[in-house]
């Protein structure tokens, strides 16, 4: 059997994670989360910043580095929004066709089994969300209809360079049509298309899994301490959630 994206073992992947400076306390715990806690383990491990970070074993790009168009290319009123979303779907900095995009806010509580019999697996949120620009945009672009009766929409997400290649053929082309169409009633979300796209067009390649989720979150200008996040880990290890958010909102 013959599986999209197969690099040598269909198995193997990369973790990328896009971290914002307001983020960077809690990269450590979300890294170990995923080292302790993924099955497999990732090959390589990239974070995706504006400032270097030094640790072993990790891989650091730049975020203006990470693709080969910038953030001031993007016209929407949230260009680092748009661009974190453009950075998931065409990067090509990671070895392996398979790569695992992980917010940097999120920590994961238990066991995660990444594959099924070598098939991805979607992960799907309790949190149902149905936000009608993001079909708007799908439609628009690419004259598709949402395919499910959930969202895509995760803290999380197996991607496959070799899809992402035939949704985004040529990521400048994509950024004039996104330049030319993105609105408040038109938006594109990285996560809606991909799993729409897969669903309809390689219904077979992936499998799906769903996930408890437990929110937390406060104003930016009340940062997180690593003290804090240290009691969330502890105060949450017995809980029956597959993984929590320390958003930090702006």
């Amino acid at each position: 059997k013959c599986l999209i994206g197969a690099k040598g073992s269909t198995m193997n992947y990369d973790l990328v994670v896009l971290c914002h400076p307001k983020d960077y306390v809690k990269l450590e715990f979300c890294i170990n989360s995923c080292l302790e806690f993924f099955n497999p383990k990732p090959e390589g491990i990239y974070i995706v910043s504006p400032d270097r970070v030094e640790s072993d074993g990790l891989i650091h790009v730049h975020d203006d580095e990470a693709i080969a168009i910038k953030k001031g290319d993007i016209n929407y009123r949230r260009p680092n929004w748009i661009y974190q979303q453009f950075i998931k779907l065409c990067q090509d900095f990671t070895k392996n066709d398979h790569y695992l995009c992980v917010d940097s806010d999120l920590i994961f509580n238990r066991a995660i089994n990444l594959f099924d019999e070598e098939k991805p697996k979607f992960f799907i949120s309790d949190r149902d969300q149905k936000h009608d620009p993001y079909f708007h945009f799908m439609e628009k672009a690419y004259g598709l209809s949402r395919q499910v009766d959930f969202t895509f929409i995760n803290d999380f997400m197996m991607l496959d360079k070799t899809i992402c290649r035939k949704i985004v053929p040529d990521v400048n082309e994509f950024l004039d049509f996104c330049n030319d169409n993105v609105s408040d009633d038109c938006l594109l979300s990285e996560f809606e298309l991909y799993g729409n796209y897969v669903t309809k067009h390689h219904p077979h390649v992936y499998n799906i899994q769903k996930t408890k989720t437990q929110l937390n979150g406060k104003m930016a200008n009340q940062p997180w301490s690593k003290e804090e996040i240290n009691n969330l880990v502890k105060i949450n290890s017995e809980k029956d959630i597959d993984l929590f958010t320390i958003h930090s909102w702006t």
